[in-house]
């Protein structure tokens, strides 16, 4: 047992009071007359004994009174063994959930409120020359330094709920690197938060001490729009659209019969009617046609209550008329390619011969088909050098007699593998490359024994590791069949054989459709359809013939600002910084532009999972010795932080006894007829 003021220990001299007023008894005797002596001997000796044993107990009762008023002046208390804090001064680190969770009431308050309160009768706790640092999922400048007591108490009233979302890790050593810049005798780190499970795990400091603080509220329901994503790979206009919606239950009850609604460009365009199981999701899908090319905004929506941050879901998407797809031939058309593109409404496809090219044809297409060209020219080679630098897509399908040496040139100047020779042996497929973009969502299910197309006549290709060659097709001897060489920004498909029935059955095989199909809508750039506000994740802009100097703006939502821009090739990588706080629209674009380019921000559906840790599964999870946790249901918060800087304070114990022991001198006095 230690004392917080042990000088008041001197007060027990006030113990000798009590001793010298029963040792001098200054009552007066009164003669009492009596006709028996031997009777009066006989009273006497009976009450003197038993006024003896009374005085003794007073004179306990007031010594025992007095010395524990004396050590409830000097507040004893004992030592915390688990969580032991060095005296003078401290850096204290609070941090104070302000999350979108933090929202839910418990008691007619929110939990945010409570957590406010109680980091303030935290600080109140400790001693003017300590330091405070105060931490939210803000993570703002002006919380990463250690400030006074009464400063530390105006930026608590400052606090407001933030979309931002942290981890458990990320929260940890934020905390640890703000302690550890001042010099103190302990650094003492608070936590005042509902602890989600999907915080993650903290990352302890064995220097510092951490005080876990969980705040639970009532008990409440939620669905939420978890994600969305088209089942299309490219938007079209005209064309069915069907947008596969993620809807979540976080609550422990069945939802029944809510409705699910899309805006279109500020338009309901359809409802439909979903139930969802208790801690379960569903998928629903929502089929609409699009009318308007370019950018489109599109909003879901849901009802439910109280949590309603969660009820809206914003997305963006970039809309495009046709599918835009050349094929420069000999002059004769290819029966293959017209029945694949010719009559497809979603497609813009055109030929034009070898001879007559121009490199303008090149621009705005999706993708480019060399269809049997027996040779290419050099000013072909220069222009598909260009489109491939700014992320076009290109298909060569070589001639049976072809040049090689002018081949090879151009499969050197895109840094792909040369011709070697011709081979007339028949050949099967091995097998498709099922991690390749142009088939990874192709087949729900592949076949062990799937019939693949055969090679009867094929040309042979160098093996080049520099090539960076992503085989496709590959025949079972493992020669190349159709590959695909990155260059750029753009992709080179490279076939084996010519789009001719004598070499190859591959033109009227059934992977030949999805195969053409995927080349040419893998090129159409589409960014995300939607972001969450605070993601770390950089904003692609592609920005061809971008001059250095040009600065680009994020508008909307009555916000304007720069955000950081990093150039990578002719791509502009975009950081939003934190500067985002309310989901909605937005626009990037510089100055003048006539393309800015339309965002969808959302707030992260990470708070929506209402799973939280219990204080028992706190202590479970941290069992280390400078980790406590606090159960806020059943004690006050100033009891705790006591608690946990001094250990247990027995002051309150030693006014009770000397109440206690006060009383029993009265009853005795009262009661004890002597």
């Amino acid at each position: 047992m230690q004392f917080l003021h042990p000088g008041f220990l001197y007060g027990l001299s006030a113990l000798a009071i009590p001793v010298i007023i029963h040792l001098f008894n200054f009552r007066r005797y009164k003669t009492v007359y009596f006709s028996n002596i031997k009777f009066l001997r006989e009273v006497k000796e009976e009450t003197t004994s038993r006024n003896k044993i009374k005085h003794l107990l007073v004179l306990a009762s007031r010594m025992l009174a007095i010395t524990f008023l004396v050590l409830a002046f000097a507040q004893p208390y004992l030592p915390n063994k688990k969580n032991q804090i060095a005296s003078g001064r401290k850096s204290v680190g609070i941090y104070i959930d302000n999350s979108f969770s933090m929202n839910a009431m418990s008691g007619g308050r929110s939990l945010f409120d409570q957590a406010k309160i109680a980091s303030k009768e935290i600080a109140k706790d400790y001693s003017a020359d300590d330091q405070f640092q105060l931490l939210t999922n803000d993570f703002e400048g002006k919380h990463q330094r250690l400030v006074s007591k009464q400063e530390f108490m105006a930026m608590v009233d400052e606090l407001e709920i933030s979309p931002a979302v942290r981890t458990l890790p990320e929260i940890t050593k934020r905390q640890k690197d703000a302690l550890s810049r001042e010099n103190s005798n302990s650094e003492i780190a608070y936590l005042l938060s509902d602890f989600q499970k999907n915080m993650g795990e903290m990352v302890l400091d064995s220097s510092v001490s951490y005080n876990l603080i969980p705040f639970t509220a009532d008990a409440q329901e939620n669905i939420y729009i978890d994600t969305c994503w088209f089942n299309e790979p490219v938007q079209l206009i005209e064309q069915q659209s069907q947008l596969i919606v993620r809807l979540t239950n976080s609550g422990d009850k069945k939802v029944e019969n809510n409705r699910l609604a899309l805006k279109l460009n500020g338009q309901t365009k359809t409802m439909a009617d979903f139930s969802i199981d208790a801690g379960s999701s569903v998928n629903d899908t929502i089929g609409f046609v699009l009318n308007k090319p370019g950018w489109n905004k599109a909003e879901l929506s849901i009802q439910d209550y109280p949590i309603t941050y969660d009820d809206n879901y914003f997305l963006s998407f970039n809309a495009i008329e046709k599918i835009k797809v050349l094929a420069i031939n000999e002059g004769h058309p290819n029966i293959f390619l017209d029945a694949l593109f010719k009559n497809q409404t979603e497609f813009d496809y055109n030929t034009i011969s070898v001879g007559s090219f121009d490199p303008q044809v090149l621009q705005d297409k999706q993708l480019i088909i060399f269809d049997n060209l027996k040779t290419i020219p050099s000013t072909l080679t220069a222009a598909t050098n260009a489109y491939l630098s700014s992320g076009g897509a290109v298909a060569v399908f070589p001639s049976d007699k072809c040049e090689t040496e002018a081949y090879n040139r151009f499969l050197n100047n895109m840094q792909a593998n040369s011709i070697t020779g011709f081979s007339e042996q028949a050949q099967d497929l091995a097998g498709i490359n099922l991690q390749q973009n142009i088939f990874k969502d192709v087949f729900e299910k592949v076949p062990q024994n799937m019939n693949l197309p055969q090679a009867k006549k094929y040309y042979t290709f160098s093996h080049s590791t520099a090539s960076n060659e992503e085989a496709i097709l590959t025949l079972k001897d493992g020669s190349s069949f159709f590959s695909r060489y990155p260059y750029q920004s753009g992709s080179l498909y490279v076939s084996a054989v010519p789009l001719d029935k004598n070499f190859s059955d591959l033109p009227v095989h059934a992977i030949f459709v999805p195969m053409l199909y995927k080349m040419a809508v893998s090129n159409i750039k589409q960014s995300n359809i939607s972001y969450f506000i605070g993601d770390k994740t950089r904003i692609e802009v592609t920005a061809p013939k971008i001059a250095a100097d040009k600065v680009y703006k994020m508008k909307g939502q009555n916000v304007e600002f720069i955000p950081e821009q990093f150039a990578v090739g002719n791509k502009i990588l975009l950081g939003l910084g934190g500067q985002i706080k309310k989901a909605g629209f937005y626009t990037i674009g510089t100055e003048n532009s006539d393309s800015a380019q339309l965002l969808a921000l959302n707030f992260d559906r990470r708070e929506s999972d209402l799973t939280f840790l219990t204080a028992d599964q706190l202590k479970e999870k941290y069992p280390q010795k400078n980790v406590s946790v606090v159960n806020t249901a059943h004690t006050d918060i100033a009891g705790i932080v006591k608690e946990l800087d001094r250990g247990t304070s027995l002051w309150k114990l030693c006014i009770i006894l000397v109440l206690l022991f006060f009383a029993f001198e009265i009853a005795m006095l009262r009661f004890w007829k002597v």
